[in-house]
């Protein structure tokens, strides 16, 4: 049985336990982030944390553990489960509450990391390109509270995959209510254009007066993946040009090239978007590029 980090505890995954009055388990209230270890080191893992905190902040979920210590857990999960290529996930619930007579309501949070052994996607996705379907019948929020947050309510995410698996595709793609592309069910997308990469901003990068005035809506729902700011900077070193705009379902069916990042299937490029082929129908030079320059970055932080 796999061990499990609970609470600043390591015990078997089957021992452990919370509370059947949990906010996370009644009412999905709180927040995870799944990564990735290459050779017994987690990629990026001070970007998971520090955006894992500014969710707990923004949602009112109680982080009681500073990094140092969810780093070192980190490190000895993956050494007590002797897995070196792993996929680990991170969660934070908003925990019980109780009324404390002298300082009102007291949280009790609940902190887990579990770990792994990675089960990576097909190679055949990274040769031939991925399948994609647009998703019509649901469409995402900007002025839901939880947008731009990778909150515990994940069920209709997770419900759309599973329909675009069905279909025979890999991943569904999201648009908010303005009909504009945020993001897959489960990464952050990015598509090419005459040679510039495209991808619609998140909340904090329409503060920017420049990118705001090229969106024509004022909020967003797009995950500031930790990927897809890896992916940003490696475009940049790479002397690519670099747009956070609007985008629409015309944009996506007109492009030269479209790809998916997450931590865990990194850089997915897509070469059909149902039946329509992107491109000639097999990865573009501006993915396999970046594809390339993702797996040196990784090879430089292990």
């Amino acid at each position: 049985m796999p061990t499990i980090w609970l609470n600043g505890t390591f015990i078997d995954e089957a021992d452990a336990a919370v509370s059947l009055r949990d906010a996370g388990l009644l009412h999905a209230a709180g927040v995870f982030t799944t990564m990735r270890a290459y050779g017994g080191t987690t990629f990026r893992l001070d970007a998971h944390l520090a955006r894992l905190r500014q969710s707990c902040e923004a949602l009112f979920v109680p982080l009681v553990f500073k990094d140092a210590e969810l780093t070192a857990a980190v490190d000895e999960l993956l050494r007590q489960n002797a897995l070196a290529e792993a996929r680990l996930r991170l969660t934070v619930t908003r925990g019980t509450a109780s009324q404390d007579p002298l300082h009102g309501l007291r949280l009790e949070p609940n902190v887990f990391l579990t770990a792994a052994a990675l089960e990576p996607y097909p190679a055949q996705y990274y040769e031939t390109g991925m399948t994609v379907v647009l998703l019509d019948e649901q469409k995402l929020n900007p002025y839901d509270f939880q947008a731009g947050h990778k909150t515990l309510n994940y069920f209709s995410r997770l419900a759309s995959l599973r329909a675009a698996n069905l279909r025979g595709a890999g991943e569904a793609l999201w648009f908010n209510v303005h009909n504009y592309l945020e993001s897959g069910s489960v990464s952050n997308v990015f598509i090419v254009k005459a040679g510039e990469l495209i991808t619609p901003p998140t909340a904090e990068e329409l503060r920017d007066p420049v990118v705001a005035a090229a969106v024509p809506y004022p909020k967003s729902t797009v995950l500031p993946g930790v990927t897809r700011r890896t992916v940003i900077e490696l475009a940049k070193e790479l002397g690519l040009n670099v747009a956070l705009k609007a985008v629409n379902v015309n944009d996506v069916l007109a492009a030269d090239e479209v790809f998916l990042t997450n931590s865990i299937m990194q850089v997915m490029p897509v070469c059909r978007i149902e039946r329509k082929a992107v491109g000639d129908e097999k990865p573009g030079e501006i993915t396999r590029r970046i594809t390339a320059a993702y797996g040196r970055a990784v090879a430089q932080s292990a």
